[in-house]
């Protein structure tokens, strides 16, 4: 069993690494979270272990014999058992690393969030705490799509929380936007299709992501993308919630506003309540982005967020310069101002289908075939270039 141990040089080592002061907290302070986050007593099995055991179950190996493996192997992480290798994102409570495990090589991306910072981040620590514990429900919930980032476990220090997840080196789909300008409407279809794959298995189980953004959409090693960061996600798991209801029940809506103002939902700003229509929104700017290289409201030069407010929530939208007619259609459908007739939450009549079925059956994705792309059976359109595992050509040099 790998003990909290304080005097160990290794374990002060690694915080000292990434830049982090001295930090004392008293067993009380977060205790929620903490007790919500798999600690050095109650713990998970470390991935070397999973891994290992997981390679003898694909070798067809008995099922009691791989579950009595699994017992055996099941052991105590923490933050020792990792490599710092570099820096890869920052955060108001803390960073993104790249690392690797050493038990098994494995490089993984491990989220580490300052339990003080969290603490006195303007006198508002419940709410922060709050988040991090729905992020990391909402990531256990979700676990194994093939368009989502998979957490692998979760542990504490006396100072930090800790969520380690898959490295995916192909790095911000953001990065790969801004090298191209634009993209061309056949790849935007591929990379939009896989982004509402992601978006209807987080709606099934009562999830709302409230931040989509090309900097939250990250490419995997084979071009692949993989919808991550659910800081601000909303889980609807304890409310009488269904797919439908989350669109329109004013009982169940959201009211919080957050996520990055360029991609707020009018709903949103305007502090009306919001559903899952405030996704689908972000997700036509996300389509307008692609095809014009930049967000369809931006702040004017000089002006504050009100400008942008107003823009949201009244300028007429232009658009993109050459765009098809499908093109429009998807764009015009999906930043409908009216939450309840926006494409992928507008209700079905006895002409159209509705809700993501109707969004999925909109011209512009006419050469998709949606079953073949949840299986990853179609070509990514674009595939990163990659010189070893730990390669970060692909990330911003933080």
């Amino acid at each position: 069993m790998l003990e909290q141990n304080q005097n160990d040089p290794d374990f002060i080592d690694f915080h000292k690494s990434v830049g982090d002061e001295e930090m004392t907290l008293t067993e009380m302070e977060l205790r929620r979270t903490s007790n919500n986050f798999q600690s050095n007593e109650e713990s998970v099995a470390a991935a070397a272990a999973a891994a290992a055991v997981d390679a003898t179950c694909s070798q067809g190996k008995d099922d009691d014999d791989v579950a009595q493996k699994r017992e055996c192997h099941t052991r105590y992480v923490c933050p020792k058992d990792f490599e710092l290798l570099k820096v890869i994102g920052l955060g108001s409570f803390g960073k993104v690393l790249q690392v690797r495990n050493k038990q098994n090589s494995q490089i993984y991306a491990m989220k580490c969030m300052s339990k003080r910072l969290l603490r006195k981040k303007d006198g508002k620590s419940s709410s922060y705490v709050e988040n991090i514990q729905v992020e990391k429900r909402v990531m256990e919930k979700i676990r194994q799509h093939p368009f989502i980032v998979t957490m692998h476990c979760s542990f504490q220090t006396k100072t930090k929380l800790f969520i380690v997840m898959d490295f995916l080196a192909g790095g911000e789909l953001f990065l790969r936007l801004g090298r191209e300008g634009i993209f061309l409407e056949r790849e935007a279809a591929f990379y939009i299709s896989e982004i509402i794959l992601a978006l209807e298995h987080l709606h099934i189980h009562g999830v709302l992501h409230r931040d989509m953004k090309p900097e939250n959409i990250l490419l995997d090693v084979d071009g692949h993308l993989c919808l991550t960061d659910f800081g601000l996600a909303k889980d609807f798991s304890d409310s009488i919630v269904d797919e439908a209801s989350m669109g329109t029940d004013i009982s169940v809506r959201a009211k919080t506003v957050c996520g990055t103002c360029e991609y707020m939902a009018p709903e949103m700003v305007a502090r009306k309540g919001y559903g899952k229509g405030a996704d689908y929104w972000s997700l036509g700017c996300i389509v307008y982005e692609m095809l014009s290289g930049n967000p369809p409201f931006v702040m004017s030069k000089n002006k504050g967020m009100k400008d942008l407010i107003q823009k949201i929530m009244n300028s007429k939208i232009k658009m993109p310069d050459g765009a098809t007619g499908a093109a429009v259609k998807l764009i015009k459908g999906l930043l409908n101002r009216n939450p309840n007739a926006r494409l992928g939450v507008a209700k079905g009549t006895m002409f159209e289908v509705g809700g993501v079925s109707g969004l999925k059956q909109v011209s512009f994705f006419d050469k998709i075939d949606w079953m073949k792309m949840e299986k990853k059976d179609i070509d990514p359109p674009f595939k990163p270039y990659i010189s070893g595992e730990d390669d970060l050509g692909n990330f911003h040099d933080e």
